[in-house]
């Protein structure tokens, strides 16, 4: 009889505790990644609109509409996703791509939000959070961004190469050509890079590698080793479309010539200056900087740029240049500090001072 007491009673509609408590909530904590691809795909194939409960239903994330609820609050709290203001639904966004909604909803907003005044209206804004908004770029810009260049990294992007080719080349190459010049071009991805790649009937090739919004920082050795590795997965790929075997055709890089590039600094600032609409030039000695507000996905960025051209001179000596004298730039942007600062103070957005 002890033997019967002392017995587990076994009831196979029973479930253990802690099965119990997950069955409730078996999606409640769908990884970041996948709300995260979930809330992009939405984003970009429903016209800008964020996720909702109902799309956590309707893909089988969730159960129901509470946990579907639970689900976008969490992640909001781990800042996976971000709201815009109070809907019905609530409208998820995701923060990965933070930057770019920010961007786009200025592009959408018919009237100047922040009420910065052009050099011909020197007067402020009448509401309040014009005010605000316009207080806050004069902050940043003043207080935050111009401090923090010269310590600020540089980095390059938008480069252009030059080289030659045998002329007969350009006769054999089936590709489309530009309606304008007749050049022959050709486009390749090469990590987060757009080369172009376009051939005259002379022989010159012209290349042109995009990448502004993962620039090549310019710093220490390793940052020099990576770009010149870019450099030749660029020769590997027109190696490659003229399928050059031997490497007779295609010249060595140090052979290339650099005619052009965008050396840049960048400074994290708030979402909030995407309304600001600044884009301002500064010439310095016989240096152009150009500053405006650049979405960088996540976050974004405050960009001093100045853009460098050059006549005939090989590409690795070009880069061993820019990479000496990095605090010669720092020093460039430290001397136009008040030329900005008076600029910021002007509100004259628009126009470079004399």
């Amino acid at each position: 009889m002890s033997n019967i007491k002392s017995a587990p009673v076994r009831d196979s509609k029973s479930t253990p505790i802690a099965l119990s408590a997950q069955a409730g909530c078996s999606n409640q904590y769908v990884s970041s990644y996948e709300i995260t691809r979930l809330a992009i795909e939405v984003y970009k194939t429903k016209c800008g609109r964020g996720i909702t409960y109902t799309d956590l239903l309707e893909t089988g994330l969730a159960d129901s509409k509470a946990q579907a609820q639970d689900m976008l609050k969490y992640h909001k709290r781990k800042r996976t996703l971000f709201t815009l203001k109070a809907r019905r639904p609530q409208q998820y966004y995701p923060t990965a791509i933070k930057s770019d909604i920010m961007e786009s909803l200025t592009k959408s907003t018919p009237i100047d939000p922040t009420g910065v005044a052009s050099s011909k209206s020197p007067s402020i804004s009448k509401y309040p959070l014009s005010n605000y908004i316009e207080s806050v770029i004069l902050q940043t810009l003043e207080g935050y961004v111009l401090p923090l260049l010269p310590k600020g990294p540089l980095f390059i992007h938008n480069m252009h190469f030059k080289t030659k080719i045998s002329r007969e080349c350009y006769m054999e190459l089936n590709l489309p050509k530009h309606e304008t010049n007749f050049g022959k071009y050709h486009t390749e991805i090469i990590g987060n890079a757009h080369v172009n790649y376009t051939f005259y009937s002379s022989g010159t090739v012209n290349i042109e590698a995009t990448c502004s919004k993962n620039p090549y920082r310019l710093e220490r050795e390793e940052d020099k080793a990576r770009i010149q590795a870019f450099f030749g997965q660029i020769r590997d790929r027109l190696i490659l479309l003229l399928n050059d075997k031997h490497e007779r055709l295609v010249p060595d890089i140090i052979d290339w010539y650099l005619t052009e590039c965008d050396i840049n600094k960048d400074i994290k600032v708030s979402d909030i200056l995407h309304f600001s609409a600044i884009k301002v030039q500064l010439k310095h000695l016989d240096h152009l900087f150009s500053i405006y507000i650049k979405s960088m996905g996540k976050d974004t960025v405050c960009r001093v740029e100045e853009r460098k051209h050059f006549a005939a001179k090989p590409t690795i000596e070009v880069i061993n240049d820019v990479f000496n004298p990095a605090d010669m730039f720092a020093a460039q942007l430290n001397e136009i500090k008040d030329n900005l600062a008076r600029l910021v103070n002007n509100r004259g957005m628009g126009e470079a001072p004399q």
